[in-house]
């Protein structure tokens, strides 16, 4: 309940009725899409929205943030595809970008303030997952890369697992995938794919520790 308040309390009258016009919109239901009165948003009508619940972006603690600097960005193209997979509520922080131009899902998790999500291919957040501050999610190069004459894979898609906690100023990057019940420490680059239940750290991300369990894990 005392999450439902705070929350109430960072949309305000603008935002509520912001994100009654775009839910209405998009998911034909009132409260599906919750934004803050500072939150631009650029949704094409041609995107398709799947949410079971609610997906949020632009509220959430704001105890990494500034409120001159919290303003967030979501955006879309029209083939784009916007999904909530849990039962509850997903949470994109305040001073966040989220730019989808491929298929987006998202479960029952929370991403903190002033994450860059592109969605330029796939991206896969599922349940129970605690992102951190300063997090960036790009699963596209956005410029074709050619070695020895042959084109590099330009996109591939991300996928986090069930219950993974991704520490503050990490960068992951496309065709990775996370695996249930892993952690990556602060200020890691993931190139590759990590482990069920590991500890990754460094640039590139390696694996640091076994056996690792957290907080949201069972």
């Amino acid at each position: 309940m005392r999450d439902r308040l705070r929350q109430l309390r960072d949309v305000g009258a603008r935002g509520a009725a912001k994100s009654i016009l775009y839910s209405l919109r998009h998911t034909e239901r009132p409260s599906s899409l919750v934004v803050t009165s500072q939150v631009i948003m650029e949704v094409s009508s041609g995107t398709s929205f799947d949410i079971n619940r609610r997906l949020t972006v632009g509220t959430g603690r704001r105890g990494a943030t500034h409120p001159r600097i919290s303003r967030s960005k979501f955006s879309t193209t029209t083939d784009a595809s916007v999904a909530h997979t849990g039962t509850d509520l997903a949470i994109i922080g305040p001073g966040s970008v989220l730019h989808v131009e491929g298929d987006f899902s998202m479960g029952d998790s929370y991403v903190n303030s002033h994450a860059r999500i592109y969605c330029g291919d796939e991206i896969t957040i599922g349940d129970g997952v605690a992102v951190a501050w300063n997090v960036e999610f790009l699963d596209d190069d956005r410029h074709e890369l050619s070695i020895d004459g042959t084109l590099t894979q330009k996109t591939a898609p991300i996928i986090v697992e069930d219950d993974v906690w991704i520490g503050h100023s990490v960068s992951v990057h496309k065709g990775v995938t996370i695996n249930e019940g892993s952690v990556v420490a602060s200020d890691s680059v993931v190139t590759s794919d990590v482990p069920k239940n590991t500890l990754v750290a460094g640039t590139p991300a390696e694996v640091v520790r076994e056996d690792v369990s957290w907080g949201s894990s069972e």
